[in-house]
């Protein structure tokens, strides 16, 4: 039988996020501070990031002469504050807070398309909302974390539905915050991740749409990994373990699921299923499918499925009011000479 994501276990799952920091174990403080430091943010879910961390291969990959920290965060707009303080290096994060950091000017790239958000990410509206369709959200109320993919992912749906950001109400909550505005009937619906999409679909709500209905349309919805650039040009060896490492878990995840269950499930204290449930929900490419112009293209390229996707969203969160300016050339801000060199 399907074992489920109890609150418990989830409020389990959450604290892990207090987890500031892994510190290489064993050395004095003298030679910490002499070492070079790795700040890697990372999710409390099944990710590969948590991966790396459970197994040790992450600080394995950079070296016994590295630092590395991990750093728990639940957002993108976390993110962005993180790496704008030099309090975090490398992070996965979502197209639409990527825009929003590139449209503030701070100095990051992205190195890698983290994953493609199909499924993983969907609008759950409560069973007694009167909502079958997309259309039906019009005077509803629908939490979501604001200036996040699934944020994007909304206003999408919205847009193709024939409504706009002003015909529902949509709350800014963060995704652990949404269980208890959905069981308090503070919101209707609620455009979420795993593993809070799970605990609303578990409560009766129903999932009726999502990142996969967005690439029928022909636009994508992404995870890249992002780079703070001061990081970037000191420790580039650095940039090229981290991702090489993680598209060996990239390959674990997609081709021997249970091998991450078996160590995320007590790593994470959730049962095996759940971590299943977010390996085959993880869509990731290969670094020769990213070169291509389907997705980042070679270095230099300008038209290319990632820009063209990145500029969609910049027009939606331009005309949502989250930002009120945007660059003249993304181009600037991605950077797939790391993915020539795993080639």
């Amino acid at each position: 039988m399907t074992q489920k994501l109890t609150r418990r276990q989830f409020a389990l799952l959450s604290a892990n996020v207090g987890m500031a920091s892994f510190v290489v174990a064993g050395l004095p403080s003298a030679a910490r501070a002499q070492q070079a430091v790795a700040k890697l943010g990372h999710f409390s879910s099944s990710n590969q990031q948590n991966f790396s961390k459970a197994t040790g291969s992450m600080q394995a990959a950079m070296g016994e002469g590295v630092d590395v920290q991990y750093v728990g965060v639940t957002g993108g707009p976390q993110i962005l504050t993180a790496m704008a303080s030099d309090e975090m290096d490398l992070c996965n994060l979502g197209s639409s807070p990527m825009i929003v950091g590139f449209a503030k000017g701070l100095p990051i790239s992205m190195i890698y398309v983290h994953k493609i958000i199909k499924g993983s990410e969907a609008l759950c509206v409560k069973p007694d909302s009167g909502i079958e369709t997309m259309a039906d959200l019009k005077g509803k109320r629908i939490g979501c974390p604001f200036n996040t993919t699934v944020h994007f992912a909304l206003l999408a749906g919205m847009k193709a539905a024939g409504l706009s950001a002003s015909d529902a109400t949509l709350i800014n909550l963060n995704a652990d915050a949404i269980p208890a505005a959905w069981d308090s009937g503070a919101i209707d619906a609620a455009y979420i991740w795993y593993p809070v999409l799970q605990l609303l679909e578990e409560s009766g709500g129903r999932t009726i749409f999502s990142g996969a209905d967005l690439i029928e349309d022909g636009t994508f919805v992404f995870d890249g990994i992002v780079v703070r650039d001061g990081f970037k040009e000191e420790h580039p060896d650095l940039v090229l373990a981290y991702l090489k490492e993680l598209d060996r878990i990239n390959g674990i995840y997609r081709d021997d699921p249970q091998q991450m269950a078996s160590v995320m499930a007590p790593f994470l204290q959730i049962p095996e299923e759940t971590a299943m449930t977010y390996a085959k929900k993880t869509h990731t490419l290969s670094p020769a499918e990213q070169l291509t112009d389907t997705w980042m293209g070679e270095p230099g390229a300008t038209d290319t499925g990632v820009l063209n996707t990145i500029r969609q969203q910049a027009d939606f969160l331009q005309d949502a009011g989250q930002v009120t300016s945007m660059p003249d050339n993304f181009a600037q801000f991605i950077d797939s000479s790391f993915l020539q060199k795993m080639i």
